[in-house]
């Protein structure tokens, strides 16, 4: 099975939980134009249906800096509506430790526990950015962040059911 039928088959209607339903490309637009940047276009074309889609399989392995050891996490999309107010009050928190959130990574899913799956623009400039997991009780900057996957479609290649 090629690479883009497995990324659609885990993006497909069969794999939504739930959803916030549908929102119009005006939104994601005005989203990446405010913040400078350009969303992948499976994670465009995804949450346009699914705005805030949690999925059945959502589970995903990565090595996590702060644990310096494999970590499981899962993700539940962020509504687009509430993407502008998670980053304001990221970069709010960054105000005192100019370290705990760059304006450019970009939050677009959450593990529940307060922590998030980011696209990370800090040195990249197109519409395919790599992916990281950004831990909020790390303490030490440099522990804070996981890298996931080196692209969207990467990311969502690595779901998996949850297994313990």
């Amino acid at each position: 099975m090629g690479n883009r039928k497995k990324v659609m088959e885990k993006l497909s209607n069969g794999n939504v939980l739930v959803d916030y339903g549908t929102i119009d490309i005006k939104q994601i637009i005005m989203l990446e134009e405010n913040f400078s940047v350009i969303f992948p276009k499976k994670y465009t074309e995804f949450i346009i249906i699914h705005n805030g889609a949690s999925l059945i399989i959502d589970s995903f392995n990565f090595y996590d800096n702060d644990l310096e050891q494999q970590n499981n996490a899962s993700i539940a999309f962020i509504p687009i509506e509430k993407i502008t107010k998670f980053m304001e009050g990221l970069l709010n928190e960054s105000k005192d430790d100019p370290g705990y959130f760059s304006q450019k990574l970009i939050p677009f899913g959450d593990d529940g526990g307060g922590n998030y799956m980011c696209f990370d623009y800090r040195e990249h400039k197109g519409n395919n950015p790599p992916i990281i997991y950004w831990n909020h009780s790390v303490y030490e900057n440099s522990k804070r962040i996981s890298f996931i996957a080196n692209s969207f479609e990467e990311f969502i290649n690595m779901l998996h059911k949850y297994e313990d």
